[in-house]
């Protein structure tokens, strides 16, 4: 009979609520491939699922979280796991510097995806491993178009280089298409894209000379030591490559890692080792589970240590209006009371009433359900794991009083 996988065992279990049990799971899977690689394990995990008003991607949120997680491993080596489909580049230089600066060997684990911005940080890193499921992604900057859609810089510089060629074939006449497509480009916007692009190679190009290059100081065929010289050609050639669009044709386009082989980055592929791959894809699972169950969007976890993000559901941010309180000046904080917030499902758009007490308990109004105390809720139309944890925050910071169940 077909072996179970981790993500069928997980789902059959059911086990979404329990989030404490889901964390005591994954430390053993972060300690499993500790004792088999030797060093800490920290990860750096990001939904690749957009939600609404979160920042499921690499932003300026992540400092601080990031930044103590690696305080929470000793020792001058780690490995980070990484998952993400990118982000600011500004911020992933940030991120890079916090590693470098806590660690003489930084390892990037890449189980599924680490794309854009997060592919400049893994090239920051001593080694990078993947197996056959793993991808990166290339460097090429975007900007958003007048659809409000991504576009790649470089695509459309090859655009305009294409009408370029036509009106001097067509001697000097352009054709009325070609019109309403240069009006609809911003200059400056491009310039500024084009600026972005050479920025992403430098950085790349520093990265890989100060660390994933510092090793290679032999020819391989010929013995022949190699200068500065030729490790900054290397160097700037792999980054002009990951930043090249009309490479790879798509900025989400996956890069294997044959693809970084042809371009002569080694990798260290983990599939070779059954048992570190083994429990590397089951700890990406976990995480994939976890994410895909609830609103949760961002994981920073160590063994030791571990941070949530967590998108609030819909409505919930501006919930219902405070509840009036017979013979209360206006602005007086009541002793007692109850609000109700319309809490939106994000997976199937269900909407319920939560009614979130302070002061003593509240009779529950008609249509309502209570405030659960360990502020997950599921939703009854879909199953889905709902955290309230953050509109339980905000609704005793807007009553000042604690929420009582």
């Amino acid at each position: 009979m077909p072996k179970k996988g981790v993500y069928q065992q997980l789902v059959e279990s059911q086990a979404v609520t329990d989030v404490k049990g889901l964390r005591d799971q994954r430390v053993v899977l972060i300690k499993r491939i500790q004792e088999l690689r030797q060093r800490p394990l920290v990860s750096y995990v990001t939904s690749l699922t957009p939600m609404p008003k979160a920042t499921a991607y690499i932003s300026h949120e992540d400092k601080i979280p990031f930044g103590e997680i690696l305080d929470s491993v000793d020792g001058d080596k780690v490995d980070v796991l990484v998952e993400s489909p990118g982000g600011l580049s500004e911020v992933a230089v940030e991120l890079a510097t916090l590693l470098r600066n806590r660690y003489k060997d930084v390892a990037f684990i890449v189980p599924h995806a680490a794309m854009s911005a997060a592919t400049m940080l893994v090239m920051s890193g001593d080694d990078i491993l993947m197996d056959y499921r793993s991808a990166l992604g290339s460097i090429d900057p975007q900007f958003v178009g007048p659809d409000g859609r991504p576009q790649p810089a470089q695509a459309i510089l090859t655009g305009l280089d294409t009408i370029k060629k036509q009106v001097d074939e067509n001697k000097g006449v352009l054709h009325p298409a070609y019109i309403p497509i240069l009006r609809a480009i911003d200059p400056g916007k491009l310039q500024s894209a084009l600026d972005a692009t050479e920025l992403s190679i430098q950085i790349v190009t520093e990265y890989l000379v100060k660390y994933k290059f510092r090793t290679w100081t032999k020819h391989s065929k010929t013995g022949e030591p190699v200068t500065p010289e030729e490790r900054q050609a290397r160097a700037r050639f792999v980054a002009e490559k990951l930043c090249d669009h009309q490479k790879w044709l798509s900025h989400s386009h996956p890069i294997k890692i044959e693809d970084l082989e042809e371009l002569k980055v080694k990798i260290s592929d983990y599939g070779k080792t059954p048992e570190l791959q083994s429990a590397i894809w089951a700890l990406w699972v976990h995480y994939y589970h976890f994410l895909s169950s609830t609103n949760t969007y961002k994981i920073y976890e160590s063994e030791f240590t571990d941070f949530y993000k967590a998108a609030l559901p819909i409505g919930a941010q501006q919930g219902a209006p405070f509840p009036a309180m017979p013979g209360m000046p206006q602005g007086a904080v009541p002793m007692a009371g109850h609000v109700d917030a319309m809490v939106g499902c994000i997976r199937c758009g269900k909407q319920h009433k939560v009614q979130a007490n302070f002061g003593a308990v509240q009779k529950l109004e008609a249509g309502a359900v209570a405030f659960p105390q360990s502020c997950t809720m599921i939703c009854d139309g879909c199953g889905n794991s709902l955290d309230l944890t953050g509109l339980k925050m905000a609704i005793e910071a807007r009553v000042k009083r604690n929420l009582v169940f």
